[in-house]
This record gives C-alpha cells, sequence and structure tokens, in this order.
C-alpha cells in the first residue's frame, strides 16, 4: 500500500484519539484509590465528593464540596475555564450527578471529611427522605458557591 494511501488513515485516527481524550464528560472516582486534587488526601467516602471537568476536559477531583470550593476561590483554574461540576450522591452509590441539578442540604452530623458537613441527592425525594430523619438547612448550588 502507498504511503499517499496510508496517510489519511493515519491522521483520520489521530484525530478520533484526540476528539475522544477530550470529552467533558465525568469520570468515576476511584475511592480508597485517588487523592484530592485540593488536601491532597485520598478520597475513600462515597457518599461525598466532587469533580470539576474544565473545558479542555481535564478532571480535578475532590474529596468534599469544602475541598472544592476552597479549588474555585483560590483560582487553582480560572473560573472561566470550568465546563462542569460534579457531585457525588449521598446515597451512597458514588454516582456523580450534574452540581446545576442537584440538591443539597448542610448539617453538622454528616461529618464530612473536610467539615463541609453538605451532601447532595440526585433528586428532591432522596433529600426529603433524609430530612424525615435529620435536620439541616437545604442549600442551592449558587448559594454554596457565593458564601464564605
Amino acid at each position: 500500500m502507498s504511503s499517499f494511501k496510508i496517510f489519511p488513515i493515519i491522521l483520520i485516527s489521530f484525530f478520533s484519539i484526540l476528539v475522544i481524550s477530550c470529552s467533558k464528560d465525568p469520570k468515576p472516582i476511584n475511592f480508597g484509590a485517588e487523592d484530592c486534587d485540593y488536601c491532597k488526601m485520598t478520597i475513600s467516602d462515597n457518599r461525598f465528593g466532587a469533580e470539576i471537568v474544565t473545558k479542555q476536559g481535564r478532571i480535578y477531583k475532590f474529596d468534599d464540596l469544602h475541598c472544592l470550593k476552597g479549588f474555585l476561590d483560590d483560582e487553582v483554574i480560572p473560573k472561566e475555564k470550568v465546563h462542569s461540576t460534579w457531585l457525588v450522591d449521598f446515597t451512597g452509590n458514588g454516582k456523580l450527578i450534574d452540581s446545576e441539578k442537584s440538591f443539597l442540604i448542610q448539617n453538622d452530623e454528616l461529618r464530612s471529611p473536610m467539615g463541609s458537613n453538605i451532601a447532595a441527592f440526585e433528586n428532591e425525594n432522596d433529600l426529603i427522605n433524609y430530612q424525615s430523619g435529620y435536620s439541616g438547612t437545604e442549600l442551592k448550588w449558587e448559594d454554596f458557591l457565593n458564601s464564605n
């Protein structure tokens, strides 16, 4: 096969790999094996955690919302480079949920890894079920981001 026929195949393969590697989807947290990109502690509690996905597809992982907020407040990366933020569903399945669609509650009894004591839920019914046994303050994602 001539090199003129191989070149387009190599070029298409290269661009396919490039597009795949720049995905802006969150990646599951490997609890017990990955470290927080802010405090450097091992992410171990599958009820807490978060991720930031940049517009370039880079992922930063956190063990607590406190660390995610510190990372953003310290402007480790400029806010305009953030594509999306994802929170671990408190139900314990390790599932990442879009922060913009999450339901948050703050309760000091939660004992989150770095003390934010905020739980995220994918749906309002799970939040209501939690509230039936515990008190707490409901938060909106934007209110959390703008808090001190």
